[in-house]
């Protein structure tokens, strides 16, 4: 593992196959769990961490499992996976071993959701430096949009991009608790691979 992830959190791609439920039928494990900023949906495979999200307070978690995994099985059960979810929301990384996150994705959503792993935690990036990370310096755009399609709030830590003039940019869950979450995370840290401290004074 890259030692700017020393929580040992990967990205292992979800397959078409195991998408579709070819061969064996896709198992997804659900819970409702309360993190640092609210409630949250987490849902696993055999695997890993599929999704994780905010849970609205009038809703059905089945149906909405059911419109990201149409051919999946889904049943209620909280599993050790869930668990270790919430000791990293919680910043408890001494407590997490490893944690596989099993995301379904396009090569290029993959790539970025692993560059997003290496930012640190009180710490913010650009969606051109992630562009100019992997290679592609030309894709500022199209990183904006995969960052935007993370599935995994916060154990992809997207919230920590920014726009390149400073400004924050988009948030899938309301960018209310982007700032939320930066405040929480932050701490002086030097720059370091084109990261840069977050200033909770500036918003």
């Amino acid at each position: 593992m890259n030692e700017m992830n020393p929580c040992k959190v990967w990205v292992e791609p979800m397959t078409r196959e195991e998408f579709m439920g070819k061969g064996k039928p896709l198992t997804i494990n659900y819970s409702i769990q309360t993190a640092p900023f609210g409630r949250v949906l987490v849902a696993s495979t055999h695997k890993g961490i599929c999704l994780l999200m905010p849970a609205a307070m009038k809703w059905e978690p089945v149906q909405t499992l059911k419109r990201h995994f149409p051919k999946a099985r889904i049943r209620y059960r909280a599993v050790t996976l869930h668990k270790k979810a919430l000791l990293l929301l919680r910043h408890r990384q001494e407590k997490v071993h490893q944690l596989c996150l099993h995301l379904y994705g396009t090569p290029f959503q993959i790539e970025v959701w692993r560059d997003l792993l290496d930012i640190p935690v009180g710490m913010v990036t650009t969606y051109q430096n992630i562009a100019n990370r992997i290679g592609r310096p030309k894709s500022a755009r199209p990183v904006g949009q995969a960052v935007g399609a993370n599935p995994v709030m916060c154990l992809v830590p997207c919230h920590r991009v920014v726009r390149t003039n400073g400004t924050l940019g988009g948030y899938r869950w309301d960018v209310s608790r982007k700032i939320k979450l930066l405040n929480q995370e932050v701490q002086k840290s030097p720059k370091d691979r084109g990261h840069i401290s977050w200033e909770p004074t500036l918003f």
